[in-house]
């Protein structure tokens, strides 16, 4: 029997009969022959194509099915088998029925047309071979032998890339083939330029940011600007940009020069274009810390002052009361203030507060201004490498500004025109403006690179060439692509496509969900209304009553001892045996023979990352594997999209698991971030005052029945309002979760925006929910008890706003959706908009609805609020699991750039996902023994729902210590 390669729903969704199947069915003489050919029906809308005849290829599940349906035992199949003359028959008669036809020479010249577009979208066979799959099943083609379908793949692959290659190589310019060669050219003693790009950014400082404007230089210089690559597919573009990054220079020399000058095309550019994105997050850490450090030393030098600001104080509250007092003439309160206060002890606290120059001031710019040496350390250099342009409402003054710096550095030049703008600069910086009746250049170049940190932050100023600072439009799809997608994306949400209906809606919406509050709050426990706020209780905790309390405590205790115990190797080992995740990782070689030793080293890869030992580490705990082979499997094997498979195979296999379906059918998830300790300094590196130390973030998304499906790294200082709906856009699993919990760092108004637009359930736990405001669209209706919260004219929703933008809003979102640009990326940049802009402020008053409308729902609901702690409390319990994995390095995290975070922590992801699904299977095995294995416990099975399948006591994870006796003297 052949194992199943598709899921439950899909067997479902596929293969379940119709009264016109059941019609051609009851045409076939014989229990025998009806399940054969309802079989093959089923076999054929379920794999486009027909079971194998010597022997009959069968899908165990797929055929209980059928006799299920049937009503027949399907075990009879074995008399079908023996009869091929019928079997050849039938098939002619179900490709009829189901309008079906062959691969001939016209399908043939259609499929490979269609693969060569898509292989010039896709590099991986892997993905084509899904393409061709669903090209055939959408045209009515079955599918061919897979050697015929890998052979016509192969042909359109290496003919996109002839012709991809090709066209590139035009586009070079003369004598850019040379600069190529000159970068892969290693010098004796020193490394290559082409090394020297792949060096990750470090810690923001003066120098940091000179090194990538010199790297921006380096790629500049050798032409790459000139090279047109927007009509290649981006997805392709990353490929060979990854393709040359994990590729030594010896590699890169012994490929074919087309590939090789493609692949390094490709990584130049978009290194040039991440490059850029990282100068400017250095330039904002590092201006950042420059105030933060102007800040502390005011606090600083008012804590030392303290006593001088006392005193000051003190004399001013005796000069004041004197100069107040109506008793007093003018002429006595001269001689009565020297009585109060001595000539002397006045001159002495004036002569204190001249000498003190933060009584003078006390601005943060004041220290910015004295650390301006340090600053034209790296200012000029900054600002040439980069290309600003303005946005909508972006000051033209501050772009004048910018190019008037320029000149002045180029130049050589101190001194301001008189006549330079100065608009940009705010009000409060203005006191440092002249210096001796002139424009002060420090207090100008001061003033502009602070707000040309705060303007790219607002959107307001856009950097040509950059992937996240560039102009807001461009995350936008092209509107001929939208056009055709806006009926069936609206259908999806369940919202209306014209904007005036779509008002009507939101506003029915709302007043429906207060209707449910109102009518629900006089029974209400949890929330009441005193005055115009809340008044919050504490929700009972769940708990069984005695008997079950018992039972659950036995329960555990059986579960525990039957239970086997494994290590964790093994444990891969096994899951690896029964689902094949590895064949993500393995050559089209390869995948047919799985060769142990290939298997085994893959594995150890896997480990050494995901528990942070590390490949030196890891090649010395096992024989069998060195060091070579695990960066190897690590540079080729372990790339991102491989990880993404593998993991999406473990948890597709968690539906088909009887105890899974307990806990959660996938509707539901959580998402939660998990901070490491991270001592090296690099770019990444960010402060976390939970741990009081430097960390990174590993934020990872975990389905109801357990499935650990996403995982992403962070910075700690980030929020994880952005990275929500990368979990549930981008996994690429069958999950489709249609309510997602989150806690305080993943709420934002415009999250709720996000997930209603998309047609999902945003349902974060919110810290001080009772200080969160309601807001309300109909000023006309009664609140009831609300109308003192919602008579302020700030809790008014303004529709206009939203009907404005309602189809730009939606093609935002579409975008999201289509992976045009990742959620992550848009929706930071959303949030930092100026909030006087009309798309930032569209979006969050329609945030306000839904959030207002989660409210009023989570504060009636107590079913709700149960849900969303259950939910965050399996992250709580994934986060626990993944501490003891990762126990490598005392779990602090070294790995350099970011390629190598996500790769630990996908790695990581994988083994939690393979120990929670033995976990669970190990559970469904011996609660099915029966009788015999619960002989002395009275178990109720029941409660296992209350069992968490994320243990590991039974799970050896730090390996196995050998005392070898023999070595004993």
């Amino acid at each position: 029997m052949t194992q199943s390669s598709f899921s439950r729903e899909e067997l479902v969704q596929r293969s379940t009969l119709t009264p016109e199947d059941i019609l051609q069915i009851d045409q076939c003489r014989g229990d025998f022959n009806r399940v054969g050919f309802a079989y093959q029906l089923g076999f054929v809308r379920l794999m486009n194509r027909f079971p194998a005849q010597k022997p009959l290829e069968v899908l165990p599940d797929l055929l209980l099915f059928i006799g299920n349906q049937l009503n027949t035992d399907s075990a009879i199949i074995q008399q079908y088998e023996q009869r091929r003359q019928t079997i050849s028959e039938h098939r002619f008669k179900i490709r009829d029925y189901l309008q079906k036809r062959e691969l001939g020479e016209v399908e043939i010249t259609l499929l490979k047309n269609f693969l060569f577009d898509e292989a010039c979208r896709f590099e991986k066979t892997d993905a084509l071979l899904c393409q061709a799959k669903e090209f055939l099943r959408e045209h009515g083609i079955l599918e061919p032998a897979i050697l015929v379908l890998e052979r016509i793949i192969k042909e359109q692959r290496n003919a996109a890339q002839q012709h991809i290659f090709e066209k590139i190589m035009t586009a070079f310019p003369a004598g850019m083939t040379a600069k190529l060669d000159g970068l892969i050219d290693v010098q004796v003693g020193r490394t290559s330029g082409f090394q020297d790009l792949k060096e990750p950014p470090a810690r923001p400082s003066s120098d940091a940011i000179i090194r990538l404007t010199i790297k921006l230089k380096q790629i500049q210089d050798v032409g790459i600007l000139a090279v047109d690559l927007a009509w290649l597919n981006n997805n392709y573009q990353r490929s060979l940009a990854l393709y040359a990054k994990r590729s030594s220079v010896d590699r890169l020399k012994m490929i074919t020069p087309p590939r090789r000058y493609a692949a390094i095309a490709c990584f130049l550019w978009q290194t040039f274009r991440e490059t850029i994105d990282q100068l400017i997050d250095t330039f904002d850490k590092l201006i950042g810390r420059i105030c933060k450090k102007a800040e502390n030393d005011i606090n600083k030098d008012l804590a030392n002052h303290r006593q001088t600001v006392q005193k000051a104080l003190s004399m001013f509250q005796k000069v004041g009361h004197l100069l107040l007092d109506d008793s007093l003439k003018d002429k006595e309160v001269r001689p009565s203030l020297f009585k109060k206060v001595s000539r002397k002890a006045l001159l002495a606290q004036l002569k204190d507060l001249e000498e003190w120059p933060g009584a003078k001031s006390g601005h943060m710019f004041e220290g910015v201004l004295s650390r301006f040496t340090y600053i034209r350390r790296f200012s000029p250099s900054f600002l040439d490498a980069l290309n600003f342009e303005g946005n909508h409402g972006c000051d033209d003054s501050l772009l004048k500004g910018i190019e008037a710096l320029r000149g002045l550095n180029n130049e050589r030049k101190q001194k301001l025109s008189e006549d330079i703008s100065t608009d940009f600069i705010p009000k409060k910086f203005r006191h440092w403006l002249y210096e001796s009746g002139s424009i002060s250049k420090r207090t100008f170049e001061c003033a502009l690179l602070l707000m040309i940190r705060d303007e790219i932050k607002a959107g307001n100023l856009c950097i040509t060439h950059s992937k996240r600072f560039g102009r807001f439009d461009n995350f936008f799809i092209p509107i001929a692509k939208w056009e055709p997608m806006q009926e069936s994306f609206f259908k999806e949400a369940e919202l209306p496509q014209n904007s005036k209906d779509a008002i009507a809606h939101l506003k029915g919406r709302l007043a429906k969900g207060y209707d449910r509050f109102l009518e629900t709050l006089p029974g209400n426990a949890y929330a009441k209304i005193e005055g115009d706020a809340w008044k919050l209780s504490i929700d009972p905790g769940e708990t069984l009553n005695d008997k079950d309390t018992f039972n659950l405590t036995l329960l555990k205790q059986w579960l525990t001892k039957s239970m086997r115990g494994i290590r964790l190797p093994e444990l891969l080992i096994e899951v690896d045996n029964k689902l094949h995740f590895s064949q993500c990782f393995l050559t089209p070689a390869l995948q047919k023979s799985r060769p142990p030793e290939e298997i085994c080293n893959l594995l150890v890869a896997i480990m050494a990352h995901g528990c942070n030992i590390g490949p030196s580490t890891m090649a010395r705990l096992t024989k069998e594997t060195s060091y070579e082979q695990i960066r190897r499997i690590t540079d080729w094997q372990l790339t991102p999209e491989n990880q993404k498979a593998a993991l999406s195979v473990v948890v597709n296999s968690f539906a088909a698991l009887d105890a899974s379906r307990i806990w959660g059918d996938g509707t539901s998830s959580s998402s939660d971030g998990q901070r490491f300790y991270m001592p090296r300094k690099l770019l990444q590196q960010t402060f976390s005052p939970k741990l009081s130390d430097y960390a990174l973030e590993f934020y990872s998304f975990v389905a109801d029945n357990y499935a650990p499906f996403y995982s992403v790294p962070i910075e700690c200082t980030e929020r994880d309002a952005a990275y929500v709906l990368d979990g549930l856009l981008y996994n690429e699993s069958d999950l489709d979760p249609v309510e997602h919990y989150t806690d305080t760092h993943g709420y934002t108004e415009i999250n709720f925006a996000a997930f209603a637009m998309l047609g999902k359930k945003f349902s974060p736990r919110i810290r001080g929910i009772q200080h969160q405001r309601l807001y309300r669209i109909d000023s006309d209706r009664s609140y009831g008890a609300l109308d003192s919260m919602l008579s302020k004219s700030d809790h008014a929703i303004s529709t206009d706003i939203i009907e404005d933008d309602w189809n730009q809003i939606a093609h935002f979102y579409a975008s999201l959706k289509s992976g045009h640009v990742t959620a992550s990326v848009a929706l930071k940049r959303l949030v930092s908009l100026s909030k006087k802009n009309h798309f930032y402020r569209a979006n969050r008053e329609l945030g306000r609805i839904f959030k207002t409308e989660f409210i009023l729902e989570y504060l009636s609901k107590p079913l709700l609020r149960r849900r969303i702690r259950q939910g965050l409390l399996k992250g709580e319990q994934l986060h626990s699991l993944a501490r003891q994995v990762f126990y490598g390095k005392r779990g602090k995290i070294y790995s350099r750039d970011l390629d190598e975070q996500m790769s630990t922590c996908s790695c990581l992801t994988l083994i939690l996902a393979c120990i929670i699904y033995w976990q669970a299977k190990e559970m469904a095995r011996v609660t099915s023994m029966g009788s015999q294995a619960t002989a002395g416990y009275d178990l109720d099975i029941s409660l296992l729902e209350h069992v968490s399948p994320i243990e590991w006591d039974n799970i050896v994870l730090y390996g196995e210590y050998v005392v070898d006796r023999n070595l004993i003297k």
